[in-house]
């Protein structure tokens, strides 16, 4: 038997229990590492799963924050001081320090000193790159808009994208296997991927050939 949750049950859920089946329930999530930039220079980085792409002409990128009411965190501060930041992918062989991003720290600390993760500056961006990751994003934060949860989705430009060319397939797809991305689910389930098959373009003709 299927089990059945309706919206006037969530309230009496056990409150881990319904961040984990809400944060869940969607599948699996790009799971990334954003750095940005206090405006006395001290970097953050932590680790977020809700990074979605919006668009490709002109391209853009998406992730939303917690509403911030009670407590800034330090991501949407340094956006606020300086809209400059990176997405960093997470392979599979550093998720356990990836994971320790999620911890509070001091806003006078670096999570890349106190964890040891590699920090790189590359093209001549002025926020730093993870250096173990396969695919490195820089972007410019242009928008923000309130959610009706009193989340924040932040709307980003990309300005640079660097991806190992091990990993980068002729048509401008990635290939996840081979480059070892995790993925998330909920808030600490890390997953590997693996590809299945690739379809077609379902064009109008195809179609109308299923019976």
């Amino acid at each position: 038997m299927p089990s059945v949750f309706k919206n006037n049950d969530f309230n009496s859920l056990d409150k881990y229990f319904r961040i984990n089946l809400i944060n869940s329930i969607t599948g699996l999530k790009p799971a990334n590492l954003i750095c940005s930039q206090s405006n006395t220079g001290i970097d953050n980085v932590a680790i977020f799963s809700s990074v979605v792409h919006l668009g490709s002409n002109p391209p853009l990128i998406g992730f939303t924050i917690r509403p911030q009411k009670r407590r800034k965190t330090d991501t949407y501060s340094n956006l606020k001081e300086n809209p400059f930041l990176t997405i960093n992918s997470i392979q599979t062989n550093f998720i356990d320090k990836a994971h320790l991003t999620s911890g509070k720290f001091n806003k006078d600390e670096s999570e890349f000193e106190k964890i040891g993760i590699n920090k790189i500056f590359l093209e001549n961006f002025d926020i730093p790159f993870v250096e173990e990751s396969a695919i490195k994003i820089g972007l410019k934060k242009i928008k923000e808009i309130k959610l009706p949860n009193e989340c924040i989705l932040l709307i980003c430009n990309i300005k640079i994208i660097i991806v190992d060319d091990t990993i980068l397939l002729e048509d401008g797809n990635i290939d996840f296997d081979n480059g070892n991305i995790a993925s998330i689910s909920g808030l600490q389930s890390y997953y590997s991927s693996k590809k299945m098959k690739t379809l077609s373009y379902v064009s109008k003709s195809s179609i109308k050939d299923i019976k």
